[in-house]
């Protein structure tokens, strides 16, 4: 492959790997960073909405009486209500206010209950604040208010927890996600690389392709090129008659113009360029209609319609029958070719020489022709593309006793 195709190829798979890890990793970054924040704001939703049924415990056991004494009775009764693994503090709203539960072993060292109580409600009757302590812990407090008999707000219930366990496990599930973030960035990064190489596939063998095509094809036009050249010398010189020498250079001109024929057709079908306008035909009327009528052909029949483009099965079936005609001449066979028509399928049978086994998997590539053969080898490849076209397939075989046998097999219609 030239250098400048390959530098292209080579850019443009990398620009193609760079689209897609871009894309990916932005979608992993996004998924990723969702997570983390859903994650973050589960655990905090989790531990508040713990702390406020702690508080609501607290608020259910405890009361004040009608002389407005605070009773906790019950409410130290409860197992692990107060003594857990948080500080409750019962904060009164006199004048001036004054501490009527404490827990027994402080976790946290508030500088200013009275303070935090106040900072706490400041939007509500219930409210939360995150700060730390005189030691430097952190800690989430929660705060409600608690009522009298006669339902005035008389003090306020705080519930401090540590949130370095929600924390940790927040800090826990960060590092996974990330390390699976990881993992998916660079499975897409391979999958991206893989994949962009694999849609250049298709782009590697077409130029592949067109270059063994324009080699072969200069290679084979190189030949009657040279002829013709040679063919002028000759006329020039007047060592041939000039009529003679003519009537050479119109039969050059005229294979030679057939060549260009079968390339341009074998260019167009190899692109799916040609048109290909299907219609039911009687598939045993078309090829009897082409039959040539200067050569002995043998043919047979039965009644067959198929969906198909007219003039590319009349190409393709030509080529079968000029084929087999070439090759019978060559080895000077008395038994005609044999043509049958049957089911959709076109049968084209020869005494001649028959396909080289060497080459029988390889006949319906272009150029590929058997050892002196006369022909250029495009015959069967514009068959074999005409048949791809409407869906069938060339079968190429030998016929016991020598010769070759060629089926053009179509979708019959129903």
């Amino acid at each position: 492959m030239p250098r400048a195709r390959e530098r292209l190829l080579r850019g443009l798979h990398l620009r193609l790997s760079a689209v897609w890890t871009l894309a990916w990793l932005l979608c992993v970054a996004a998924l990723c960073a969702v997570a983390i924040a859903t994650h973050a704001r589960l655990a905090q939703l989790d531990l508040a909405s713990s702390l406020r049924l702690r508080a609501t415990a607290v608020y259910g056991l405890t009361w004040f009486d009608a002389q407005g004494r605070f009773h906790d009775e019950t409410a130290r009764k409860e197992p692990g209500l107060l003594d857990a693994d948080a500080d409750v503090w019962v904060i009164g709203n006199d004048e001036p206010a004054k501490v009527l539960l404490a827990p027994k072993r402080p976790r946290f060292d508030l500088a200013d209950p009275f303070a935090s109580a106040d900072a706490a409600l400041r939007d509500g009757p219930e409210g939360a604040l995150e700060g730390r302590d005189r030691r430097g812990r952190p800690y989430l407090l929660q705060a409600k208010e608690t009522y009298d008999e006669r339902d005035r707000p008389v003090a306020t219930i705080l519930v401090l927890a540590d949130p370095a366990a929600r924390d940790d496990a927040q800090a826990a599930f960060v590092r996974r996600t990330l390390l699976i973030a990881l993992g998916f960035a660079l499975f897409g990064v391979l999958v991206g690389h893989w994949l962009s190489r694999r849609s250049l596939r298709p782009a590697i063998a077409s130029f592949e392709q067109q270059e063994r095509f324009l080699a072969a094809a200069a290679h084979e036009l190189r030949t009657p090129v040279a002829r013709l050249q040679a063919l002028c010398e000759t006329a020039h010189d007047g060592r041939e008659p000039a009529a003679q020498v003519l009537a050479k250079v119109e039969r050059v001109a005229a294979q030679t113009a057939g060549l260009v024929d079968k390339l341009l057709l074998l260019a167009r079908l190899d692109a799916s360029a040609a048109p290909a306008s299907k219609e039911p035909v009687r598939l045993d009327l078309l090829v009897e209609a082409i039959l040539p009528e200067d050569r002995e052909i043998e043919f047979h029949a039965a009644e067959s319609v198929v969906d198909a483009d007219v003039r590319l099965i009349q190409t393709a079936v030509r080529n079968l029958i000029e084929n087999a005609l070439v090759h019978s001449a060559r080895t000077g066979a008395a038994a005609p070719v044999a043509v049958a028509v049957e089911a959709g399928k076109v049968i084209v049978e020869d005494r001649g020489p028959g396909f080289p086994a060497d080459l029988l998997a390889r006949l319906h590539e272009p150029f590929v022709s058997g050892p002196g053969s006369p022909g250029s080898g495009l015959g069967l490849s514009i068959v074999q593309h005409v048949a791809q076209l409407h869906g069938g397939e060339l079968r190429l075989s030998n016929r016991p006793g020598g010769g070759a046998r060629a089926e053009l097999v179509l979708r019959e219609r129903a």
